[in-house]
């Protein structure tokens, strides 16, 4: 077979690889491109993707690694753009099996490409890695570390703020509520249904959910860990939950006279009645707004 022919026969190969639904026929299909083109990077790829053994997909996406020095068939930007594409990988498999020192290497590995590279798709994986990196950091309990970063971090997204609130509640103990509170309703106030995702009073968002609901969803399944940082933590973070909640109408009927009952052990009920006298009506910022410059959750 002619160079132009193998080539044309591996591009077909791999779109029919891609395009399957079916896990075993992306694998038999992507082991025809090896006998094609051995060491091919794309083959192998589809293979780990399909792998369901994490082991075995690390080691499989550690040979699609080997298999990028001296390839000539990427220009030296799209040869990184592939090293970014196995290392995100790498790195969310070690993070599934709670190795988290190996994630952070390779998490860190893929963020220094990002910011060496200036292509928009790898731009817009940015704020993954980074939120892998700050979900690392605090199953290692680097709470000072994770202050310092998010210092120096101009991306205000969801991960940022709940890294920080986490880190600034364990890094002041005695004196965490005045400090935090102001954080809990910037959190709350980016995406305001996270913490209800995150405590469980929201259940998954159906298939005909926009992108966005399931990104959020998909963020409070990866951060709601963070909740069990500390049992006061939790108690705290459930009362501003329930009290914006309550105040903008999220509950109804037995789950309303249920979360009433809640934040009334959690020493919120006051809180919510002084706050109810408040705030008559308003959407989601107004009434975040005001909890904030009310104090809320700060006693």
């Amino acid at each position: 077979m002619s160079k132009n022919k193998k080539i044309s026969r591996v591009d077909q190969l791999l779109e029919m690889a891609w395009n399957t639904t079916s896990p075993s026929r992306a694998i038999s299909v992507a082991k025809q491109i090896l006998e094609i083109s051995p060491g091919n990077t794309d083959a192998l790829i589809i293979i780990a993707d399909n792998t369901d053994d994490s082991e075995q997909r690390i080691g499989i996406l550690n040979q699609a690694l080997d298999s990028l020095e001296g390839n000539e068939e990427y220009s030296p930007e799209n040869k990184e753009l592939m090293r970014l594409t196995i290392c995100e990988r790498i790195a969310y498999t070690y993070f599934s099996l709670n190795k988290f020192d190996e994630s952070l290497s390779y998490c860190e590995k893929s963020i220094g490409i990002i910011e060496s590279v200036s292509d928009p798709d790898a731009l817009e994986n940015y704020d993954d890695m980074k939120a892998l990196y700050y979900r690392i950091l605090i199953e290692r309990g680097e709470w000072q570390k994770i202050l310092a970063e998010t210092m120096r971090d101009e991306t205000h997204n969801l991960a940022w703020a709940y890294s920080r609130l986490a880190a600034a509640w364990m890094t002041s103990p005695g004196n965490t509520q005045a400090v935090c509170a102001n954080m809990f309703w910037d959190a709350v106030a980016i995406a305001p249904e996270v913490p209800f995702y995150m405590l469980g009073y929201l259940e998954e968002p159906g298939d005909d959910s926009d992108s966005q609901e399931h990104e959020e969803f998909g963020f409070a399944l990866m951060y709601y860990d963070i909740l069990s940082v500390s049992e006061d933590f939790f108690h705290w973070f459930t009362r501003g939950a329930i009290l914006f909640g309550l105040l903008t109408n999220r509950f109804d009927g037995r789950e309303r006279e249920y979360v009433l009952d809640v934040i009334d052990t959690l020493g919120g009920y006051e809180e919510y009645e002084r706050m109810s006298g408040i705030i008559v009506e308003g959407d989601d910022r107004a009434v975040i707004e005001m909890l904030a410059a009310n104090k809320c959750l700060s006693e």
